[in-house]
């Protein structure tokens, strides 16, 4: 089964405070050139998307400069969707909640569901749950977190640098719900773009 967990990009999607929504233009119309051409205008951390070292660490890797076996691997994905707003999700926590047999390390991706896709566009998306520093230092090396939040942290984005610091990717998602408590294939290759993220196009195979 293929699960889409991907957040649509279109005028109506919701960005981060600070960026510009996006803006779809149309190009050329069939009836017109005979052919159908947008123009897109938007952030490269807009939707569903990946952030890449550089986003936080001067001179470090931009999203071109990855190898792109990382934006794939084996995923779990937890569920923390009944903690309360702003709250942040601890070590003892995670491993608690993690489905028996699990051996986090090189090549799995942790999905990590808060719920708050749900209120995307509101005030409330902004109260979203975060990690800890010490989740995000996880001893386990994992190669990328995905949370279906803005941000998985909040300033002075401690938990950016720290997964920034030890080249682990980080992105947001949507609709996890689907993915709770399994584990399977996670494919989210970005743009090939060299900035500090790009949108992704992301599928759980479970």
């Amino acid at each position: 089964m293929y699960v889409d967990l991907t957040m649509a990009v279109g005028p109506e999607t919701p960005v981060y405070p600070g960026s510009p929504p996006p803006a779809v233009l149309q190009w050329n119309k069939i009836d017109v050139h005979g052919y159908y051409i947008n123009v897109l205008f938007f952030p490269e951390h807009v939707a569903t998307h990946v952030d890449s070292p550089a986003h936080f660490v001067p001179g470090a890797k931009t999203v071109d400069q990855i190898d792109v076996s990382r934006f794939s691997g084996r995923f779990v994905a937890v569920d923390f969707s009944r903690l309360s707003p702003r709250a942040s999700v601890g070590l003892r926590q995670f491993e608690e909640a993690l489905p028996r047999g699990v051996e986090l390390g090189p090549g799995w991706v942790v999905l990590i569901r808060t719920g708050y896709d749900a209120y995307a566009g509101t005030d409330k998306w902004l109260e979203h749950l975060g990690l800890s520093p010490e989740l995000a230092g996880h001893p386990a090396r994992v190669d990328a977190v995905g949370v279906d939040a803005p941000s998985p942290d909040h300033e002075p984005f401690e938990v950016h640098k720290i997964l920034r610091g030890r080249e682990a990717l980080n992105g947001t998602l949507t609709k996890l719900a689907a993915v709770v408590n399994r584990t399977g294939q996670f494919i989210g290759p970005p743009m090939k773009a060299g900035g500090g993220g790009a949108p992704v196009r992301t599928v759980a195979v479970v």
